[in-house]
């Protein structure tokens, strides 16, 4: 690229009159910061090179810079400059330069104004525009340009991609062609919701990270704590997807909903999974359910299909330890993984400050936290999420507009959010109780009848006064998508379940009414492991916690959840009394695990082995099941782990020791062709191997004569 075509060229418009959603943009609503950025990408997007914005305080003339194509005789820096104005008539004259000659000809002396972009969101005329260009050039200038309003509107309507990266535009322009039936319901559901709250949203980094993710791999994961803006950049990117009338943007909840929603002839899907590993603690399911997405996952992109996902940080990094060689590789390499908790602070501090400014506060009370802003935006362990709770009323009933319970609300954003859910009446707790025990989720046309007369007969109030209270918590505590009543976000469940930690009542009346599946996945016992995030039931409810595990539907998948939860949540005491209470539980079938060591099955049986009470034909049976694990599918996973080996007796073990150095490894050669042709190529290929290697390193540690060792050499050449 030469210097003369890092001149703007303007797009050739395609007709003579704009019309759609892009014919004119309110670009005088979206405040001075935001139109720098939108500016900024403005001169990304058509110069195709990087663009770096300046704080206000120390532009020193030049709002943004750009870098001139190396190769010619000309200075290397371009120079920006915007000039922004909230009245939308407004046009632009020529005093309008005089504030920034100065600068520029400081700027022309040093080399860094030889391509200067003046950036306007007022109209400009002809006449004006010609002037300002003979001034600048008088001043030293060689190649001037200004560039107005209807110039940003061309470009805007022009790039999708410039669109993605600034969504603010999306609130500005008339969406009625954009909202129409080539959607499908998700999708209008997301823009019904998410347009509004456009004004509102800041454009960081990782949002462009994501944005460049997508576009690179056709997948990204967004990860982050609790409120720190996961949803919000999935929503606006599956937002602007919607855009495209190929596309059909899906949000699903788990895994098993994109394998039922994926289409192999519908190229133009977008999948928004958000909580892709569980909401509040990890779902184990969605982890089994995972390992054999994945593969599908990668087809689909292959097809053109596009895929955002989100999880709290350490519900993912739970997820991958049990994943490992499983996992998609765009995750494991960390190339499609986005941090969107790093934020600067400008960031930060244009996100609270938009919040607020647009948020449902009165007037005074904005003016008083003001002066504040800036303490609370340099707060380390700043959350959007919370952020958004200051523009509104609801969250800050009790909290004074001083720097310390400013700053405190953003510090401890848990416990503010108890004492806010604990302050409303009673009836409204009920209602959110109500929709807790429903894993955070209640159809009035599809829920559980026994779980929703629990929370009446715990609170009180008939179902349907309980019902009536949605409406007053829509918008702040609570959501409607489709039928379904979800919490606005995540953290609402979390402060519920650290209230009703304390609540022994309540406690008991949840182990009776919550659903089976809230149990299973959300619940943990007091005296065994701690995780993050779960409701713990004391020891005083362990008898009600077995009945209702003894209930448990005899069902596959609710039966890996229930064998997950007594050899992994389960405290000795209530494991026992399950074993000796319910016996046959143990004799249900349920999914099969990828690997060996990852079956809660197996590690009930396990368990129960400890306790000298397997049954002899339960044991017979698992132990035939983990022999042919080595010798057929080359399964090693289980040699780690000390329970699961003392399945096996002595002799059988040593037996197995045997058949792989005289079964198993001479067969190498044949099997590792085997594998080569039944290898799915959407895999990594060492995946295909892992399996196999590890059995070479297993034999190895036994001990091996020299012929053995042959044999092993020989195999990892042939993988090579």
């Amino acid at each position: 690229m030469t210097a003369d075509s890092a001149q703007i060229q303007l797009p050739e418009p395609r007709e003579r009159r704009a019309h759609g959603p892009w014919s004119d943009l309110a670009l005088h609503t979206i405040g001075w910061r935001a139109f720098q950025d939108l500016s900024s990408q403005v001169c990304e997007v058509v110069l195709g090179r990087p663009v770096e914005v300046f704080r206000e305080a120390q532009d020193g003339g030049q709002d943004a810079v750009f870098l001139i194509p190396a190769g010619t005789d000309v200075p290397p820096i371009g120079t920006v400059q915007c000039k922004h104005t909230s009245d939308a008539m407004k046009a632009l004259k020529l005093s309008d330069l005089t504030a920034e000659i100065n600068h520029i000809e400081e700027l022309v002396k040093a080399g860094q104004a030889d391509t200067y972009v003046f950036m306007t969101n007022m109209s400009v005329d002809a006449p004006v525009a010609a002037a300002m260009r003979a001034r600048l050039r008088a001043l030293g200038v060689r190649k001037p340009h200004i560039l107005g309003r209807q110039y940003i509107v061309r470009v805007i309507r022009s790039s999708a991609r410039l669109r993605a990266l600034v969504p603010q535009v999306y609130g500005l322009g008339d969406l009625t062609s954009i909202v129409d039936e080539r959607l499908s319901e998700q999708s209008r559901a997301l823009l019904d919701s998410w347009i509004p709250k456009l004004r509102t949203y800041v454009p960081t980094q990782a949002h462009r990270a994501a944005v460049n993710a997508i576009s690179e791999h056709g997948v990204v994961l967004l990860l982050g704590n609790p409120s720190s803006g996961k949803s919000a950049i999935g929503a606006i990117v599956s937002t602007i997807a919607s855009e495209n009338p190929d596309n059909t943007v899906l949000a699903l909840t788990s895994p098993r909903d994109f394998e039922a929603g994926w289409n192999p002839n519908d190229p133009g899907r977008f999948f928004w999974i958000d909580d892709a590993f569980g909401s509040n603690v990890l779902r184990d399911d969605y982890v089994q359910d995972w390992t054999s997405a994945f593969s599908k996952l990668r087809a689909a992109i292959k097809h053109g299909n596009r895929f955002l996902l989100t999880s709290r940080k350490h519900i993912y990094e739970a997820a991958r330890r049990r994943l490992g060689q499983r996992n998609l590789a765009q995750f494991a390499d960390g190339s499609a993984v986005v941090d969107v908790g790093e934020l600067t602070f400008e960031e930060k501090a244009q996100i609270l400050y938009n919040h607020v400014n647009f948020g449902e506060q009165s007037q005074s009370w904005r003016s008083s936290v003001k002066p504040h802003l800036d303490a609370v935006a340099a707060v380390r362990d700043f959350l959007p999420g919370i952020a958004e709770r200051l523009g509104d009323p609801n969250f800050t009933k009790s909290l004074a507009p001083r720097e310390s319970s400013l700053v405190r609300f953003m510090k401890e954003p848990t416990e503010h959010l108890i004492d806010t859910v604990n302050a409303l009446d009673d009836q409204l707790q009920a209602a959110l109780i109500l929709v807790y025990v429903h894993q955070a989720g209640f159809d009035p046309n599809n829920h559980d009848a026994s779980a929703a007369q629990a929370v009446a007969e715990l609170t009180g109030y008939t179902l349907t006064k309980i019902q009536d209270c949605f409406a007053e918590l829509k918008g702040s505590f609570l959501k409607l998508s489709g039928s379904e009543w979800t919490f606005a976000h995540p953290t609402i469940s979390d402060a519920l379940t650290e209230i009703l930690r304390q609540k022994p009542h309540m406690m008991a009346a949840l182990i009776r009414g919550a659903t089976i599946d809230t149990i299973l996945s959300s619940f943990t016992c007091e005296g065994s492991p701690l995780i993050r995030d779960a409701l713990v039931i004391p020891t005083s409810l362990d008898d009600a916690l077995v009945a209702r595990l003894g209930r448990t539907p005899d069902e596959l998948h609710r039966n890996w959840m229930l064998f997950h939860f007594l050899s992994y949540r389960s405290s000795e005491a209530v494991f026992v009394k399950v074993v000796e209470q319910f016996p046959n539980l143990l004799r249900r079938s349920c999914w099969h695990s990828d690997l060996a060591s990852n079956d809660p099955q197996i590690a009930t049986y396990a368990r129960v082995h400890r306790l000298s009470v397997l049954p002899d034909d339960l044991r017979l049976e698992v132990v035939d099941k983990l022999e042919s694990a080595v010798l057929n599918s080359l399964d090693i996973s289980f040699f780690e782990e000390p329970q699961m080996l003392a399945l096996i007796p002595p002799l059988r073990l040593i037996g197995v020791g045997l058949a792989l150095r005289t079964n198993v490894l001479p067969s190498l050669e044949e099997r590792i062709d085997e594998i080569t042709v039944d290898a799915d190529l959407d895999e990594e290929p060492d995946s295909h191997f892992k399996k196999l290697l590890g059995v070479l390193d297993c034999i190895e540690e036994i001990g091996v004569d020299t012929d053995a060792a042959v044999l092993i050499n020989d195999a990892r050449d042939h993988v090579k």
